[in-house]
């Protein structure tokens, strides 16, 4: 039974990559077809109808593939990257790149997951618009790059909530208040911050002891440490690496979600040293630093692991 169910599992995930790469070679050739109109002179009623009905596409596949070919029309590294992982691999990138950034963005493409591609993309844009306004060139108008000095947060509270924050901030302005409120936090926080004593030098697993990793979850209540990552943390990364130091020192821990923990490990991460609040994206890691070694280490692993799952 076992065998035959092990079988059966086998020939589906056979099955299964062989169509997705049909379908990769199908998106790559609809560009040309469009062009040419050539689900007109097979005579169907559009190039929607003839995807579907000659490779199963759906109308959003049709169009994602149609849109991004246009993008990396003059991209030839990146036209191989969907050749071998799909047009989905190159969607979250595919307005930032330049014939001049081509190979650059191959690159990450290939070597990170779509959700951390997805990420760094984003942390990419923000860190090539502080570069932008730096210069002070991009635009003619340079109030364009006044700093935002608040920000509006909304929220939904019960009226009986409402009214207690009300009445405990009195008149004092909300931002000194919410500034009170988030200092009492962390002084409760480090109350409960493990005592040297409690943090053991040489650690004889990766288990962390669970009154260390409350206190480091605590910190960020639960979220992403990386700066604007409000997504659960799901992974606490050790910025000293355990390989190296054996140790769960709360203070060298850090929660992560998973994108951003795969970017620290792919070493694209500057100033990890330091509290997150100064981390920020840089495009190539430090391949002289001992934690990129290990860093690679864990990622075949993990591919290894994921590859045969």
């Amino acid at each position: 039974m076992e065998k035959t169910e092990k079988n059966l599992h086998e020939k589906f995930v056979l099955y299964g990559k062989n169509a997705r790469k049909w379908t990769r070679k199908c998106a790559l050739l609809l560009p040309e077809i469009a062009r040419l109109r050539i689900w007109e002179k097979k005579g169907f009623e559009n190039i929607y109808e003839y995807a579907r009905i000659l490779a199963g596409m759906s109308a959003n596949a049709v169009n994602a593939a149609l849109w991004t070919m246009r993008k990396i029309e003059d991209k030839p590294a990146l036209k191989r990257v969907v050749e071998e992982k799909g047009i989905g691999a190159v969607r979250p990138i595919a307005n930032l790149v330049t014939p001049e950034t081509d190979k650059f963005w191959a690159e990450k493409v290939r070597e990170m997951s779509s959700h951390a591609l997805e990420v760094y993309a984003k942390e990419f844009r923000k860190s090539d618009f502080h570069a932008c306004r730096a210069a002070k060139n991009c635009y003619e108008n340079q109030d364009l790059f006044s700093e935002i000095k608040t920000e509006q947060i909304a929220m939904n509270l019960k009226p009986e909530t409402a009214y207690q924050l009300k009445k405990l901030k009195g008149q004092e302005d909300w931002e000194i208040f919410m500034q009170k409120l988030l200092t009492a936090y962390q002084a409760q926080v480090e109350a409960k911050k493990p005592t040297s004593e409690e943090v053991p030098q040489k650690a004889k697993s990766r288990y962390i002891p669970a009154k260390i990793k409350k206190y480091v979850i605590a910190k960020t209540a639960g979220a992403c440490a990386f700066p604007e990552c409000v997504k659960p943390y799901e992974i606490l990364h050790h910025t000293d690496r355990f390989a190296l130091t054996y140790m769960h020192d709360p203070d060298k821990l850090v929660p992560l979600c998973k994108p951003h923990e795969q970017l620290v490990h792919l070493g694209l991460i500057e100033n990890e040293n330091q509290f997150p609040e100064k981390w920020k994206i840089r495009e190539k890691a430090d391949t002289t630093d001992l934690k990129h070694l290990i860093d690679l280490k864990v990622l075949k692993y993990r591919t290894a692991q994921n590859n045969s799952s």
